[in-house]
């Protein structure tokens, strides 16, 4: 029994001093929730030295008891001690200790003792002799209690968590246990050390490497260097030689053209006289010709005007003819409507009389049902005052008898009226049926006839419409295609009236928005002294030919508002907005930033000028008067400006060219004034020439009107089925209400049958009372006096009303059939007056018909004579055409021979404009390049430095008054070159293969001397680099030496590690699989599972992980996670017992381990602890099942004293 028993004091639940024990070979701790049974594993783990975070308290001193311990009352209660005592087992405990009674396998005792003080001080006593943590520690080792590696203990969760830890933590695990571990930060150091002088030995060669190849490039670089300069004097010759050689070639040149031009100016006079004989007679024979051409013209004028008086006169007749058609029409139709309006006056009157004859019989019927009424009132009962009061007294006394009946009687007349009710809205509802079959049946019948209607009339409006397509004829279908293309023409017109009239609507519209800007301007020009104006005010061109251009140049930014200052901007932006003037755009002076000018586009070209000349604004715009100088600039000269034309077209940076207009021009109110003239004339044109299409739209009115008799037919039809489909469904209302109504009418009849009877009886008792007031007043009961009283005052008031409602319905009918009448008889009147209005139209425009006719005929006559006089007209102009053409070809021959020679001259002074440019250039290019160019006189520095066309190519040179063109005269800045270094034959060949030449060898000279790109500073460098090599082969020595002595420290810590680790999981991977076995074999899987582990890595295996793979009895290989909770426990329980087994600690703490187990595997961990236990490996288990704790030697039972609130034990030997 290495552990013999635990002794605490203070300890966490444990109040006072205790001692728990003797723990036999297996001894189980048992007891209920929160007695302290954890409290006991905590005291064994502090007693053998386990860290405060891992007794489930945050620091030491929390482990000291703070419990109170209950008293009680004198009247039976319970209340906490307050008692200050100082003695040992209070609540008021200074400090706490646990005792700790070993016996090892010598049979000696050992006593560990470890003490906690509230203040946190720790004390370690061995065999009660205070010692360091250290000498305590070494002690437990020695008996193989590892206090790191925790060899000895299990605490509660600590299963789950070795079931789900990584291979990595499972490396490490046993990496603790077999105390390789400890060598972790001595291998860590070894290998740093290893990583320092590896890097330093191949820092130090590569070093060395790099400079000795430096030294060996310094070597190549000097021969190279050497090389570099003789080339570059070898091209400088060359180049020199070349601009020499191009130099004296152009001067040839410029003296070769000059001689030229003056040998073709000999021949110009020639020429331009005889295209000048020429030109005249071109002139004669087109004013002859244009003789010719005007008296055709005017004869053309004469007969198309007298063709559109005779079309114009065409559409008339058609129109007067269509108008006849459609008076016909309106008169008949007028004269149909007015004979049914006879016909329905006629009823009228006849219904008008019959109603009053009615009014009349009624109004006599009232009056003598009021006078029959009065004289049956006289004869009535009347009772005197006396009467009355004993009819009161006698009908009080009657209603307390019967009381029962009464009751009853009243509950019945109550079902009898909600009966009634019910029979009648029944009653109605059969009658709103049958009614609405009557009327459906009515509407059938009305449908059925109006479709009949609707088919004839879809038959007459057929017949009208072929007639009205069968009536035009050739003729009319020629007039119609004249008017098409008259309509056209008129069409095309008034479209590009109607795009004018927007334009001009468009411009109105800016002229209006620019007013109200103006205002707005001059309102911010007082209110702010900062803003400057627009700047279409303050940038106005210097001509008017430039308004275009410069408003496409200012663009979006025409009407933007200049200030001084970016604030007054931000004001003036408040100020329109708090007024709601629009919007504007700001342009403060103080954020401009201007862009330096280029001169050399004011000279470009001619015709082109820059904007800031015309306006200050952008310098890189070029204004051009027209759009081939625009190209010239843009595109053959390649400049990247926005050059404008004066029509406002834009050839932008990139190429792109854009229209560009102005909309700041005035005068727009005029134009849409003139556009909307131009606009009403044509659209009345256009209306006159649509007169023939009066018959093409009575047509498609008839084809219209076919269109929608057609309709009506389909929807009388539909509405016709939709009528069948409402019968039937009424029909079914019907047979479905009748069984109803009859179940209703029984009800009812029950309820009066009830009624009666009872009130039988409530009438014998009243006969019994009122038996003498009715012998007195005559009557046989009081039910029968009380009747004729009640039956006199309702037919009074029934008669009333019924003669009342009557006499008011017909004079409403009276009233509204004499209105019907009245509106009847004025739409007669006005029917009567459309017929004779139409057919005084009818004769009217018959008689224009025939004036129409007769201007017609003499109109066609006119024109045949007009006809034949311009045919005529016509063979003379085509003779004098012929006159004109003949001599313009004479004329372009002379003029194509005067243009030749003109060309050849400007071409040779054009040559000789590029030959002074290239002379310039190559001046220039001496100078900037410091190039000695041999010269008999003159000197470089007067050629200037920048290209100035005004100054080196003379401007257009205009003709001499003979007509000769003159020489170009070029600048030469006083300089002769001297070309006595050219030999022969570069003077005699000026090929373009021999400058080809001169430029191939420059050429490979420069291609290759760029390719060199040697360094003219490696002598320089070469000898430091010798002397640096030489310290370097010193440093690269010393770490050669210690890179192998760290590389041999790092092997020997490697290797010891490797052999502790090895060991270890050798021991443990060789027991964990017969562990595992024992733990589940049973009857049903004698041989148990199957469990072992693999190394991720062999060669250092600590620093990777280790898995661990289990597969319980008759199951297949499956992941650890893919375990249930209990096979995982077991595979846990059987690691740990792996584990344990190497280097084992004398006894095993376990804290409810079998938590997740059910009894039968929890047996199979019992049998195992029991099987393994003994003298020397003792087990001290936690649990709360039976079926473990029952297997057990001894029981150790721990439970709550609640009377001084503290944790108690009792033990059990259950051994014997």
């Amino acid at each position: 029994m290495p552990l013999i028993q635990i002794e605490v004091c203070d300890f966490k639940s444990y109040r006072g001093h205790q001692i728990i024990g003797p723990f036999r070979n297996f001894t189980s701790v048992i007891g209920p929730n929160g007695a302290g049974k954890s409290n006991l594993m905590d005291a064994i783990s502090f007693v053998l030295g386990v860290k405060s975070a891992q007794l489930r308290s945050s620091q030491l001193k929390d482990l000291v008891y703070r419990g109170r311990r209950l008293a009680r009352n004198p009247d039976g209660g319970r209340r906490e001690d307050e008692g200050e005592g100082d003695g040992d087992g209070e609540g008021t405990a200074k400090k706490a200790w646990v005792l700790a009674v070993y016996e090892d396998e010598n049979q000696k005792e050992w006593r560990f003792q470890r003490t906690i003080s509230t203040t946190g001080a720790s004390e370690y006593k061995l065999n009660n002799r205070v010692v360091a943590y250290s000498a305590y520690n070494n002690a437990l080792v020695k008996h193989n209690i590892l206090v790191k590696a925790k060899n000895f203990l299990v605490f509660q969760g600590d299963v789950e968590a070795v079931a789900a830890q990584s291979p990595r933590e499972l490396a490490r695990l046993i990496d603790q246990i077999s105390g390789s571990l400890e060598l972790a930060p001595e291998y860590e150091r070894a290998k740093a050390d290893q990583d320092r002088a590896t890097e330093n030995a191949t820092f130090n060669f590569t070093k060395r490497r790099g400079i000795a190849g430096e030294i060996k490039q310094y070597k190549e670089q000097k021969g190279e260097a050497e090389r570099f300069e003789t080339l570059c004097q070898e091209r400088d010759d060359l180049i020199l030689q070349r601009i020499l050689f191009k130099l004296y070639h152009i001067q040839e040149s410029l003296g070769e053209h000059a001689r030229e031009i003056t040998t073709q100016n000999r021949a110009l006079a020639g020429l331009r006289e005889e295209k000048r004989v020429h030109d005249q007679a071109l002139e004669d024979a087109r004013a002859e010709q244009a003789r010719a051409r005007t008296g055709v013209l005017q004869k053309e004028k004469r007969i198309k005007k007298a063709e559109k008086a005779l079309e114009a006169k065409k559409p008339d007749l058609v129109q007067v003819d269509a108008q006849i058609k459609h008076s016909e029409r309106k008169h008949e139709n007028a004269r149909k409507e007015g004979e049914k309006a006879r016909q329905a006056a006629d009823k009228q009157r006849e219904q008008l009389q019959v109603l009053r004859t009615d009014l009349q019989r009624v109004q006599r019927a009232a009056d003598a049902a009021q006078e029959a009424q009065r004289i049956a009132a006289q004869h009535n009962l009347s009772l005197s005052e006396e009467s009355l009061e004993e009819y009161r007294r006698l009908k009080a006394e009657a209603s307390v008898l019967a009381v029962e009946e009464r009751q009853a009687l009243e509950t019945l007349s109550r079902d009898e009226k909600t009966s009634s009710r019910a029979l009648a809205q029944l009653h109605d509802k059969h009658e709103q049926q049958t009614q609405q079959a009557a009327k459906l049946a009515q509407d059938r019948d009305t449908l059925t006839h109006k479709k009949d209607e609707e088919l004839e009339n879809q038959q007459s409006e057929r017949t009208e419409l072929r007639t009205s397509l069968a009536f035009p004829d050739m003729r009319c279908i020629t007039d119609k295609r004249t008017c098409r293309q008259l309509e056209t023409e008129i069409n095309e017109k008034l479209l590009d009236v109607h795009q004018k009239l927007l334009q001009a609507g468009v411009d109105q519209r800016e002229s209006e928005r620019e007013v109200r800007l103006k205002e707005t301007l001059a309102n911010l020009q007082r209110i702010f002294p900062g803003v400057r104006g627009r700047v279409v005010d303050l940038c106005k061109p210097t001509q008017r030919k430039y308004e275009m251009a410069v408003s496409v140049v200012l663009g979006r930014n025409i009407d933007a508002v200049v200030v001084d200052e970016e604030k007054t901007a931000i004001d003036c932006i408040e100020y329109m907005r708090n007024q709601r003037a629009g919007q504007a755009t700001f342009i403060p002076l103080d954020t401009i930033q201007v862009k330096p000018l280029n001169d050399k586009f004011r000279t470009f070209a001619k015709g082109a000028r820059l904007a800031v000349d015309v306006i200050q604004y952008e310098p890189a715009v070029e204004l051009c008067d027209t759009m081939d100088i625009a190209r010239h600039v843009c595109y053959e000269r390649s400049q990247e400006v926005k050059a404008v034309t004066l029509e406002g077209t834009i050839i932008h940076k990139s190429g792109l060219i854009t229209g560009g207009r102005s909309t700041h021009g005035n005068g727009g109110n005029g134009k849409r004034k003139m556009y909307k003239r131009v606009r009403d004339n044509l659209s009345a044109r256009c209306a006159r020439g649509k007169a023939d299409e009066n018959l093409i739209a009575e047509i498609s009115r008839l084809e219209s009107a076919l269109v929608v008799a057609r309709d009506d037919l389909s929807a009388c039809k539909l509405r016709l089925n939709g009528i069948k489909d409402e019968i039937k469904h009424v029909d079914r209302e019907i047979r479905r209400l009748t069984p109803e109504l009859q179940r209703a009418q029984t009800a009812y009849n029950r309820l009066k049958e009830q009624v009666d009877a009872i009130a039988a009886v409530i009438n014998e008792a009243e006969d019994g009372v009122f038996a003498d007031f009715c012998e007195r007043i005559g009557v046989e009961n009081i039910r029968e006096y009380e009747e004729r009283q009640l039956k006199v005052a309702q037919a009074e008031s029934e008669a009333r009303l019924q003669f009342d409602t009557q006499i008011a319905r017909l004079t409403h009918q009276v009233n509204f059939a004499q209105e019907q009448l009245q509106m009847t008889e004025e739409r007669l009147a006005s029917i009567d007056a459309v017929v004779e209005a139409e057919t005084e139209t009818v004769e009217r425009l018959q008689a224009s018909q025939a004036t129409l006719k007769e201007e017609i005929d003499d109109a066609e006559n006119a024109i045949a004579i007009q006809r034949r006089e311009l045919q005529e007209l016509q063979e003379t102009y085509d003779e004098k055409t012929k006159v004109v053409e003949d001599v313009r070809r004479t004329t372009n021959k002379a003029a194509k021979v005067l243009d030749q020679a003109l060309k050849e001259i400007a071409t040779r002074n054009d040559e000789i404009e590029k030959l002074g440019s290239e002379r310039s250039a190559l001046y220039r290019k001496c100078r900037l390049d410091e190039i000695q160019l041999p010269l008999v006189e003159g000197s470089l520095k007067n050629v200037p430095m920048e290209e100035n066309l005004r100054e080196e190519v003379a401007m257009d040179v205009d003709e001499d008054d003979d007509g000769s063109q003159q020489v170009k005269r070029l600048p030469d800045y006083g300089i002769e070159v001297d070309f006595g270094t050219l030999d022969d034959d570069d003077r005699e060949d000026g090929s373009p293969e021999a400058l080809a030449e001169f430029d191939s060898s420059i050429a490979k000279l420069n291609t290759e001397i760029e390719r060199m790109a040697p360094n003219m500073k490696a002598m320089e460098r070469l000898d430091d680099v010798e002397t640096k090599l030489l310290e370097t082969e010193k440093e690269a020595d010393k770490a050669r030496k210690d890179s192998k002595s760290a590389r041999d420290a790092f092997n020997d810590v490697k290797k010891r590690r490797c052999e502790l680790f090895n060991k270890a999981y050798n021991h443990i991977s060789e027991r964990i699989d017969q562990v595992y076995k024992d733990l589940t074999k049973g009857k049903a899987a004698p041989m148990g599972g199957v469990a072992y582990l693999s190394l991720e890595d062999s060669e250092e295996p600590y620093t990777a992980g280790i898995k661990y793979h289990a597969m319980p009895p008759m199951k297949r290989f499956r992941d650890m996670e893919q375990l249930s909770g209990g096979e995982k426990t077991i595979a846990a329980l059987a690691l740990l017992f792996a584990i344990h087994s190497y280097q084992p600690s004398p006894f095993f703490v376990l804290d409810e381990v079998d938590a997740a187990l059910d009894n039968t595997n929890v047996a199979k961990i019992a049998n195992y602890i029991r099987s393994h236990a003994s003298g020397t490996f003792q087990f001290i288990v936690i649990s709360l099942k039976g079926s473990l704790y029952e297997r057990s030697n001894s029981l150790v039972g721990i439970y709550r004293d609640q009377e001084v609130n503290s944790s108690r034990t009792l033990t059990l030997d259950v051994s014997a």
